[in-house]
């Protein structure tokens, strides 16, 4: 998340002389990186890069503290001085027309509840020194109540909520989890329909007036007639707070720092600095007693250590008073001190981010300046409790990724051009495909329609690129390997990695014999591809040519022909072939086992035998019989196939004689009466 922050307004908090350069430098070296200077008029505004762990840095006041600590490590002057923080004024007999009545069905989605009525409020304008400052950091000005909400927020780090006190029926606030289907038009006019699970308050009518931690209700906002305002100042679960926006799809400023989390106990000096800029910019006075509804109090780390443990981590020899001065200007309090060791309280601002000693180490690098460390290893003792483990093998890889790499150079090797796709595919993708939306995973805040489910395939992908290359390319051989995504119970998706291709090849056989020379390489001999049964089969696949590929027992993928009205779908006039593969079998099927068969000392006797098939007789099961008639047949191979006539070469050799036609003969015989049995005669003869 970035932030911007005027230097003037900056060196309220700031007391330096240094330039919005020199800031910029030296924050960005040893604490959040500053993308760019804009230049305003004569104000210059450092645009800054706040990482999700620093919530303590999303204000104005956390960036002067930040700069205060660190400018001193450049030799440059700098001190973090806070201004006098107002009391609250204290009602001795409230009004029961000011009193409001609070409660919370869930102490733990909102840790502290603090607010207080403010009355004779005159909304107008507010001063041009405000509204010049909220203009510099993006916030367009309102009203003098508005105003002043996000000026604090901008300020503290701390979001507000202002409502017209006056429209809250009954005086009642129930703060609670929402219902399914429930909603609320919030300031921006827009109606948002609640998932559940959202944290709202209703009033005493039951009217939902706020959408928590993200944006105010229609129903309650300040206008020109309020006269009451109700000064709201809170804290909120961050992680419902991010669930909600992110459904909605509504990022707030006030979303983006509940989310991320919330000093607790800086909420009471917001409510004071809030109730004296009410008095000072619209007239308004302090009109109740606080609520204040901090059941468990925040509590920081105390943690304890000792001045070598630093010292030996960072490479360096730092003295003990460098060590606890850098501490002391990030704000922890140095509490045990001796020569050996010492115990630091966290601070309130830190209490979500700093828990262990590592944390504390590395506060000291950073302020100190990583760049300024040792480019050396620490060296490793006892004292660091580590168990040396042996390094991993050089040069050693996970073998899955082997097997990956190694299957996309060979189908580049055979022409095939790699794709890369999103993820996401479009409803209109699915129904192109003949595929269904209930079994995909839907998305609940789509970037947009085109980008709307997890894809199950990656064939629709793979065929609008296809679509859309074929007025350039007469040959189009495409593939990707990436991962799908299945609907899993209400958990996570089922991750699972394809490789799919799309080729328009003149037949099913060019894109079989790729597969099969890649599958040889990659070890898998023992595969055999099998005709589908129809009801297992996609929709998008010609049901009459399609087969799947297995190894044993595991379904390594499919090969087939798309569906002609799929091609129709996506305008592709040609036939195409595909194979769809499961990476997980294949890359456990690989190995890298080689036999070596030596060159054989005689020749061979090499014939082509021509048969007649019945139609849908499987080729490959034919091939593998008639390999296993005599352990002198080297080799059976398809060479032609005409509709159901099928020409096949038979390699017969020896390993220790050169053979004789009168020792094949018999050979020959046994396996044209073998195939007889199902039907398949040699051509020109009747067995």
């Amino acid at each position: 998340m970035n932030i911007l922050v005027p230097i003037s307004w900056l060196k309220d908090f700031l007391k330096t002389e240094a330039s919005a350069e020199k800031i910029a430098e030296t924050l960005s070296l040893c604490s959040q990186s500053v993308e760019r200077i804009h230049k305003v008029d004569k104000d210059e505004i450092l645009e800054i890069e706040i990482t999700v762990n620093r919530y303590d840095c999303l204000s104005i006041i956390g960036i002067a503290r930040e700069a205060a600590a660190i400018l001193p490590q450049f030799n440059i002057k700098a001190k973090f001085a806070l201004p006098e923080i107002p009391s609250i004024p204290k009602i001795k007999i409230q009004d029961p027309a000011n009193q409001l009545e609070v409660r919370i069905e869930d102490q733990t989605i909102c840790p502290r509840f603090s607010a207080i009525v403010i009355s004779n409020v005159k909304i107008g304008p507010s001063p041009k020194w405000l509204t010049d400052r909220l203009e510099k950091v993006n916030i367009r000005s309102l009203n003098n109540v508005v105003d002043i909400s996000n000026y604090l927020m901008m300020e503290t780090g701390q979001p507000i909520h202002t409502f017209d006190f006056d429209k809250i029926k009954k005086q009642e606030m129930f703060m609670r989890l929402s219902k399914k289907g429930e909603k609320v038009v919030t300031l921006d006019g827009v109606e948002r329909i609640f998932a559940g699970g959202d944290i709202v308050i209703e009033d005493g009518e039951g009217r939902i007036i706020d959408l928590c931690g993200i944006m105010g209700g229609k129903n309650s906002e300040i206008d020109e007639g309020t006269k009451k305002v109700l000064f709201f100042v809170q804290a909120y679960n961050p992680v419902r707070i991010r669930r909600t926006s992110m459904s909605l799809g509504l990022r707030t400023e006030a979303a983006m720092r509940f989310e991320r989390g919330i000093d607790l106990d800086g909420i009471i000096t917001v409510i004071a600095l809030g109730t004296q800029m009410m008095k000072e910019l619209a007239g308004g006075r302090v009109a109740s007693k606080l609520i204040d509804i901090y059941p468990q109090k925040q509590s920081s780390a105390k943690v304890s250590l000792d001045f070598d443990f630093i010292n030996e981590r960072l490479g360096v020899d730092l003295k003990h008073q460098k060590i606890l001065a850098i501490l002391n200007s990030l704000g922890f309090a140095i509490q045990k001190q001796t020569n050996r060791e010492f115990t630091v309280d966290v601070p309130t601002w830190r209490a979500k981010d700093i828990k262990i000693k590592e944390d504390i180490l590395e506060e000291v690098a950073r302020v100190y300046g990583y760049f300024r460390l040792p480019s050396k290893i620490p060296p490793i003792s006892e004292n660091y409790g580590l168990s040396i483990q042996p390094s991993p093998k050089k040069g050693a890889i996970n073998p899955t990724f082997k097997w990956e790499d190694k299957t996309k150079d060979l189908l580049k090797a055979f022409g095939f051009s790699e794709t890369y796709n999103s993820s996401f595919i479009s409803a209109e993708t699915i129904s192109k495909c003949l595929l269904k939306n209930d079994d995909h995973l839907k998305l609940t805040n789509p970037i947009n329609s085109d980008l709307e489910y997890l894809r199950i395939s990656l064939i629709p992908s793979l065929l609008e690129v296809f679509g859309k290359n074929q007025a350039n390319f007469s040959k189009i051989k495409i593939f990707e390997m990436a991962n799908c995504y299945l609907p899993n119970n209400n958990d996570l998706p089922d991750e699972r990695m394809r490789l799919v291709g799309l080729t328009n090849s003149k037949n099913f056989l060019q894109i079989k014999g790729v597969l099969t020379d890649i599958f040889e390489e990659l070890g898998i001999n023992n595969f055999e591809t099998l005709p589908t049964q129809t009801e297992n089969t996609a929709d998008y696949w010609q049901k009459d040519k399609t087969a799947i590929i297995k190894s044993g027992d595991k379904l390594l993928g499919w090969i087939g022909q798309i569906n002609k009205v799929v091609n129709n779908n996506f305008l592709i006039n040609d036939n195409i072939f595909a194979f769809d593969l499961n990476m997980s079998a294949i890359c456990s099927s690989a190995n890298d086992n080689k036999v070596f068969t030596p060159i054989p000392k005689f020749p061979p006797i090499i014939e082509d035998l021509s048969f007649t098939f019945p139609r849908k007789t499987p080729v490959g099961q034919v091939i593998q019989s008639t390999k296993a008639v005599s352990y002198l047949i080297s080799a059976v191979d398809l060479t032609d196939s005409f509709e159901e006539t099928k020409t096949f070469r038979i390699t017969f050799q020896h390993p220790d004689k050169s053979l004789t036609d009168q020792e094949v003969k018999p050979i020959r015989e046994k396996i044209i009466k073998l195939l007889a049995k199902d039907g398949i005669k040699l051509k020109g003869q009747d067995y």
